[in-house]
């Protein structure tokens, strides 16, 4: 068989190939062996709590394979819960100054930048990031105006607040009433306490505007007519609030009393007081009522309307209330001094205000929890829970 002269030729070039070949898959096993036992070396480190080290470690592995982006958003957000928010700022700031990562990956990382800096309490540096991810469309615009709107409310930036809220319904499509009335209400409180009266005015009439709803807001309508010796007017919006919620009625049975005796309409503030222990919507409404009744017509007649009340329905608020109605008919009476002061205890150790949102339980009334910093999410009545004990 005679050899083609080409074969000849052919053969030093497919050996070179193949050598080629064989030395970038040599290369290339090592590289990929070289990041494993980097990473191996990493974990290790971090497992040995040498969280320093193990950090310089995984940083190196920082490239723009997917899954080691994965893990250092892991290891960030580790860092994080653990309290290590400067380490987690070192991770997520190295990832989004990779300028070879996609977009997507590199908002990400600015986004957990602004948490690392919020849950370490630096909003100035949370804020600037959040800006900037509220400044462009992507699946993060949305969770970053919330975002600031939390943070400015936490700053107690109420306008700011408000501006971001009116964004947020306009990139949703959503409206937050609510939420935008009480930012008002609190403009509305600090104008009060600077006795900017003018200016308090003006912003709870636009709390009222964004919410007509608002309990908080029509309470502190109602004391404002009342200041203003508008008392009729004033009794007439915190009526409102039982309309709207009974359960609200609680926040107004003492100052409906209070406005109309001040008005000189005793037998209404008489009849008003049993009209809520007779309805009993809840304890605390029915311990005002009672409380007043008491001022007005003498503890007797007030341990009768709570005596009905009782029957139905057993509480401590209700028989702490009738251990004192009890107590002003018979003052030295040692025992029920001391029943008095057992009951007193137990409410103080069992008796709380709880958020429906979160579980956070307070003994005052708040219009935003403590806890989630949800808005309207505590019942204006308070829960006895035994297991406090």
């Amino acid at each position: 068989m005679e050899f083609e002269l080409w074969y000849l030729l052919a053969m030093p070039v497919l050996f070179g190939a193949g050598w080629f070949a064989r030395a970038f898959d040599i290369k290339e096993k090592k590289s990929v062996a070289d990041e494993t036992q980097t990473l191996y070396k990493g974990l290790d480190l971090l497992l040995d709590d040498k969280k320093d080290q193990a950090l310089n470690s995984l940083v190196n592995l920082a490239k723009v394979d997917p899954d080691t982006v994965e893990l250092h958003f892991a290891l960030g957000a580790l860092f994080r819960r653990r309290g290590d928010y400067d380490k987690a700022v070192r991770i997520h700031n190295h990832l989004y100054n990779r300028a070879d990562l996609p977009k997507k990956e590199r908002n990400r990382a600015l986004y957990a930048l602004g948490q690392d800096y919020l849950k370490a309490g630096l909003w100035d540096r949370a804020e600037a990031n959040f800006k900037k991810l509220a400044e462009v469309d992507g699946e993060y615009k949305v969770t970053a105006i919330k975002e600031l709107v939390n943070i400015y409310e936490s700053e107690k930036e109420w306008l700011k607040a408000i501006d971001e809220a009116h964004i947020l319904e306009k990139v949703t499509g959503e409206t937050y009433p609510s939420r935008i009335s009480h930012l008002y209400c609190e403009l509305t409180m600090q104008c009060l306490f600077f006795k900017k009266f003018d200016e308090a005015a003006g912003f709870l009439k636009q709390a009222i505007a964004a919410d007509p709803q608002n309990k908080r807001a029509l309470i502190m309508q109602g004391n404002l007519l009342q200041k203003q010796g508008r008392l009729e007017e004033a009794v007439e919006v915190w009526k409102k609030i039982g309309k709207i919620s009974p359960q609200y009625e609680t926040l107004v049975v003492g100052s409906v009393a209070e406005t109309l005796l001040k008005a000189g309409k005793e037998e209404d503030a008489v009849r008003y007081l049993k009209s809520v222990a007779e309805q009993g919507i809840n304890a605390d409404s029915v311990d005002t009522a009672v409380n007043w009744l008491s001022k007005i017509e003498g503890p007797e007649k007030a341990l009768e309307v709570l005596r009905r009340y009782l029957e139905h329905k057993k509480s401590l608020i209700g028989f702490k209330r009738l251990a004192d109605l009890r107590l002003a008919q018979d003052p030295e009476n040692k025992e029920l001094k001391e029943l008095d002061e057992f009951l007193k205890r137990q409410i103080d150790k069992t008796v709380r205000y709880k958020c429906s949102k979160c579980g956070f339980v307070t003994k005052s009334f708040q219009w935003q929890c403590p806890g989630c910093r949800n808005w309207d999410s505590f019942a204006p009545v308070r829960s006895e829970d035994p297991s406090r004990i």
